[in-house]
């Protein structure tokens, strides 16, 4: 019978307990807020024809009077339908007392990788992204809890534009000089113009420097364009006279190496001025 008494009793007490605690816990629950998550989603840092970086910037508002931890944090990435990137950042700090913290995620997409893996990219000039945020936070009394945030919006697909050198014609022979009519190329595979505003170059023949300089004539390159760079070089020293007759001559191939920088400006919002270095390195007969 004291048994019976006693278990009834221990029954009774953690009763009371349970709705002690609940008692205590559920007002502590209605005064803790979970935090909340907010993003502008991607933010362009840096962009050239190699690639394009970016921050993805999270904004963590602690709305309790006590300290959090930050959260792990697990995100993707989509340019149109590819599923291009996907990680997991872990927890690392606090987040301190009714305070918003940022979070920034660094994000580059190397633009040849990317054309590698997915050749029809080359077609389009801007594609729109999807990316996706899920933060996982342990908090005091809830314990884990989840947020997650979705951006989109739209960001550039820049192809490098290709140089070439096309053509050495003899323009003219004399005994004083030899003039050559040396034509580059563009070949604009973006979207967008660009206008060539200035041309630096040096050109190699034979291991023999024939020219170094520049041309400041405009030229503009239309979409998926390829314009003419026209160069003339003179050639005026006897050795070089010399061995310019001898190479038209011979009727032989001659080896080029042929680099500089393109001063460029283009109608894309995201790329109003760059400069384009190449070198081009080859065999080349010299046109009569």
């Amino acid at each position: 019978m004291l048994k019976k008494k006693a278990l009834l009793f221990l029954s009774f007490f953690l009763i009371i307990c349970q709705a002690s605690f609940a008692a205590i816990k559920n007002p502590i629950q209605s005064v803790f807020n979970k935090p909340d998550v907010t993003t502008e989603g991607l933010e362009i840092t840096a962009l050239d024809f190699d690639k394009i970086e970016g921050i993805l910037r999270l904004k963590v508002n602690n709305l309790n009077s006590i300290s959090i931890d930050y959260p792990q944090i697990s995100w993707t990435l989509k340019l149109g339908e590819i599923l291009y990137k996907t990680e997991t950042m872990p927890d690392d700090g606090k987040i301190g007392p009714n305070k918003v913290e940022e979070i920034q995620i660094p994000v580059s997409i190397p633009y040849q990788e990317l054309y590698e893996k997915h050749p029809s990219l080359l077609r389009l000039d801007i594609i729109p992204y999807t990316v996706t945020a899920d933060l996982s936070f342990k908090l005091p009394i809830f314990g884990k809890s989840s947020n997650s945030v979705v951006a989109t919006g739209e960001l550039p697909l820049l192809k490098k534009p290709v140089v070439s050198l096309d053509s050495i014609l003899l323009n003219s022979m004399e005994p004083e000089q030899v003039v050559f009519a040396v034509t580059a190329s563009l070949q604009n595979r973006n979207g967008f113009d660009i206008q060539i505003e200035r041309v630096d170059y040096t050109l190699i023949i034979n291991n023999t420097k024939w020219a170094t300089g520049n041309t400041r004539r405009q030229i503009l390159a239309r979409p998926a364009q390829k314009s003419d760079i026209p160069l003339n070089i003179a050639l005026r020293t006897s050795s070089m006279v010399s061995e310019a007759y001898a190479l038209v001559l011979s009727e032989q191939d001659v080896r080029f190496d042929f680099k500089g920088t393109l001063y460029c400006k283009s109608s894309s919002p995201y790329l109003k001025n760059f400069e384009l270095p190449f070198q081009l390195i080859g065999k080349k007969r010299i046109k009569l």
